[in-house]
């Protein structure tokens, strides 16, 4: 499974609402980028701008869109793009899942017209695996690998993994206990040079995200 489909997985409630908070989009756009560094399509130049390295078919659909996007975007920093390819993301990589028959898609109307599509669990077993996975690299049981050290990474930038690895998961640790950790395997070394620059960048644009929308939270309250 990708980096991006795990991160849509644990992200989407069993009930099918979203756990991303507002850097939503741009948390997936990460995730994406995680993937291709981590398959060796792409990286960063030192100048942090994006550079394709193999623009070729990956045999995989989520993967190839995300690629098209990606080296539609060339030369670009990846806090000016994340967010756009992000929200191009999100369906296909939840018709991903639904074709694994981990979700399903459910309309949602209104006056007779659809206003939005909900994505519950068909089947939660993998979900709960992938959590279990996460809650053990962040209790110290387990090492973090290229997955699950960008999946912790990207959601502890939102300010949503102690949202997301629940209490139950993880219940001798406190939720600041949980952000510390995230924040420790953030600056681990889990992946190769390349994943770990791509994440850190993905990162940076996600924090940058929430701290503006505090702002703007703050600024109309």
């Amino acid at each position: 499974m990708l980096i991006i489909e795990e991160l849509m997985l644990v992200g989407t409630s069993p009930r099918g609402d979203s756990l991303l908070g507002t850097s939503r989009n741009i948390v997936v756009g990460g995730a994406a980028l995680a993937d291709l560094a981590l398959t060796e399509r792409l990286d960063l130049d030192g100048r942090g701008r994006l550079r394709v390295l193999d623009g070729g078919s990956t045999g995989d659909g989520v993967l190839d869109q995300a690629l098209a996007l990606f080296a539609g975007k060339e030369g670009k920093k990846p806090k000016d793009i994340l967010e756009a390819i992000g929200k191009w993301m999100l369906e296909p990589t939840l018709e991903s899942l639904a074709r694994q028959e981990l979700v399903r898609p459910e309309p949602v109307k209104a006056l007779g017209l659809t206003w939005m599509t909900r994505w519950p669990a068909v089947s939660t077993v993998r979900r709960e695996a992938v959590l279990a996975e996460l809650a053990q690299v962040i209790e110290g049981t387990r090492e973090a690998d290229g997955h699950s050290g960008a999946v912790i990474a990207l959601l502890r930038a939102g300010d949503v993994l102690h949202k997301v690895v629940g209490k139950e998961l993880r219940p001798t640790l406190s939720n600041g206990q949980v952000r510390k950790r995230g924040k420790e395997i953030s600056e681990g070394r889990w992946a190769p040079e390349a994943v770990s620059k791509a994440v850190e960048d993905a990162t940076a644009a996600v924090m940058a995200s929430v701290i503006a929308a505090g702002g703007a939270t703050a600024a109309s309250s």
